[in-house]
């Protein structure tokens, strides 16, 4: 468009707009004191589709240790009694040292750690805030494993000895393990042999005696004590793992059966044990012995003794033979009679 074309044009818009009949839809005059403008509308957008909001990613979970990449994290269920966890878990437990690992073992959410961490400010009476308090420490499991201990040395028993040292610093299991079935117990031993110091104190002074008796030694000697080494033993613990409590020394092979996934002895006769536990109200199973004892046991008077078949206080019953009266279960608190002696018979020396 020419610049002569754009002058023409704005000219007849200035004379179409000197009268408020002759405006344009959409064009308004503005009266002020003094002055008068017109105001053009802008043109309007067109419609804009409305927006989406686009989702944030949310951040993976890390993978536990032992885990593939296919298939699900290889967490454990928290259960509600953690002395109930097998053998295997508890394992796996002891093994865990800090609280990250504990978390990601039973899936669990920790807290924020500024939240923990983070005490309030501390002021000071004389006004202002005190200085910061050290940050607190996240503690961390003391698992099984050999660890510097004093250990007493075993020493010979002597008169008049005295031994140096008495003790040393040497590697035992130590720490703790989780579950009240399992302890720190020793895997691999060593045996450390020590030299030590034996002195004997007063050997010479009944010498010493015996000489200015007879005043030959009126000059006083140099008091000396013989000493020599003596070799001790110790058993030194190089390795250590969590292992039962209960071990199949413990257990009597004649009527227990080791199970070592439960560290527990269980008795053989499962049936009595079973009708024990039936009667609970009145007895109660003993797994050292394997046995069924009553709850209640009395004192029986004379002639009478506590079966514990029935619960109750029972009559003797007399059998044939010496022994006399004796019950069925018990042995009688009287002692039996012994037959009476006969007279001694005189026998005339020739």
């Amino acid at each position: 468009m020419t610049p002569r074309m754009t002058q023409a044009l704005t000219l007849i818009a200035l004379l179409a707009l000197t009268s408020a009949d002759h405006l344009m839809p959409g064009v308004r005059r503005i009266e002020r004191a003094g002055s008068s403008t017109i105001h053009f509308p802008t043109p309007a957008r067109p419609p804009q589709p409305p927006r989406r909001l686009q989702p944030h990613p949310q951040p993976q979970p890390l993978p536990l240790d032992g885990v593939g990449d296919e298939g699900a994290p290889d967490a454990v269920g928290l259960p509600a009694d953690f002395d109930e966890l097998d053998i295997t878990t508890l394992n796996r437990l002891n093994d865990i040292t800090n609280i990250s690992d504990f978390a990601h073992l039973f899936d669990l959410l920790l807290p924020v750690e500024e939240d923990v961490l983070a005490g309030p400010a501390i002021s000071s009476r004389f006004g202002g805030e005190a200085a910061p308090t050290e940050a607190i420490e996240l503690a961390e499991m003391a698992n099984c494993k050999p660890e510097l201990v004093t250990v007493p040395l075993e020493l010979p028993e002597e008169r008049n000895a005295v031994y140096f040292p008495t003790c040393v610093r040497l590697e035992q299991c130590g720490g703790c393990c989780y579950g009240p079935l399992l302890t720190c117990r020793p895997t691999v031993t060593k045996v450390v042999r020590f030299k030590v110091l034996k002195t004997v104190i007063g050997s010479d002074a009944n010498d010493l005696g015996s000489a200015r008796r007879r005043g030959g030694g009126r000059r006083r000697r140099r008091r000396q004590n013989p000493s020599s080494y003596v070799e001790v033993e110790a058993v030194k613990h190089t390795a250590c793992q969590c292992g039962c409590r209960l071990t199949e020394q413990d257990c009597n092979p004649a009527i227990h059966t080791y199970y070592e996934g439960e560290c527990a002895c269980v008795c053989k006769n499962s049936d009595e044990k079973r009708k024990c536990e039936e009667q609970n109200t009145t007895r109660y199973w003993d797994n050292d012995t394997c046995s069924c004892y009553c709850r209640k046991p009395s004192d029986c008077s004379s002639g009478q003794f506590f079966s514990q078949a029935t619960c109750r206080c029972e009559l003797l019953t007399a059998r044939s033979g010496p022994g006399g009266l004796i019950g069925t279960d018990e042995v009688p608190s009287r002692r039996p009679s012994l037959p009476r002696r006969r007279k001694p018979v005189r026998v005339p020396l020739f």
